[in-house]
C-alpha cells in the first residue's frame, strides 16, 4: 500500500492521525455537552455556552494547526512540532517525546481528578507550572510569573466579575486554603 506523501517525500499520516485524535476529542465532548444542556435565566446560550465555545476555539486550532503544517510539509520545510524527529527513514517518536504525548494529556486529567478534592486556588497554580514545565519552560522566573498573571486573571474573572463558584476542595486542609484566598481578594 502506497504512502501517502507530501513535497520532500514526507508522510502525511502523522499530521492526519493528529488531527483524527483531536477531532475526535471535539466530537466526544460536544456530544457528552448534552447531559448539561440546561437554559440558565438570563444568559442565552445556556450552560453550555462557554463549554461549546471553547470546543469550537480547539477546532479552530486544530484546523490551523493542520493546515499550517501540512502547508509546511508541502514546501518542503520540517516539521516544527517538538514532538517528532528526523532520522534516516523519515519522522521518528522517540521515548522522551512518547512521554511528552503521554503527560500532555495526563496531566489535564489529573488536574480534572484533583480539582474538586484539592480545590481550584491550590491545584491550578500547580497545573500551569507542571504544564508550562512540560511544554518546555524553563526559566522559573518565567514560570511563577506566568503562573501567577493567568491564576490572578482568571480568579479575578470567575470570582470578581462573573461571581461563579469555584471549586474549594473537600479534602482536609485545602478548603481553608481556599477561603483564606477567597477573604483576600474580597469574594468571601
Amino acid at each position: 500500500m502506497a504512502e501517502k506523501t507530501v513535497a520532500g517525500g514526507r508522510a502525511a499520516w502523522p499530521l492526519v492521525a493528529e488531527m483524527a485524535v483531536w477531532l475526535a476529542i471535539i466530537a466526544f465532548m460536544w456530544a457528552y455537552s448534552y447531559q448539561f444542556d440546561r437554559n440558565i435565566r438570563n444568559y442565552a446560550w445556556g450552560a453550555v455556552g462557554w463549554p461549546r465555545g471553547i470546543l469550537l476555539i480547539m477546532l479552530l486550532c486544530a484546523v490551523l494547526s493542520f493546515g499550517f503544517e501540512l502547508a509546511a510539509q508541502r514546501r518542503g520545510q520540517k516539521l516544527t512540532s517538538v514532538w517528532y524527529s528526523e532520522n534516516e527513514e523519515g519522522t521518528d517518536v522517540s521515548t522522551g517525546a512518547t512521554l511528552r504525548i503521554v503527560l500532555t494529556f495526563a496531566v489535564p486529567l489529573g488536574y480534572l481528578w484533583l480539582l474538586p478534592r484539592t480545590g481550584y486556588f491550590v491545584t491550578t497554580p500547580l497545573f500551569l507550572v507542571c504544564y508550562m514545565f512540560l511544554l518546555g519552560q524553563r526559566r522559573p522566573r518565567h514560570l511563577i510569573g506566568t503562573t501567577l498573571g493567568i491564576f490572578a486573571v482568571l480568579v479575578l474573572m470567575f470570582s470578581k466579575w462573573l461571581f461563579i463558584p469555584l471549586p474549594t476542595g473537600n479534602w482536609p486542609g485545602f478548603y481553608d486554603i481556599s477561603n483564606f484566598i477567597l477573604v483576600a481578594i474580597g469574594s468571601g
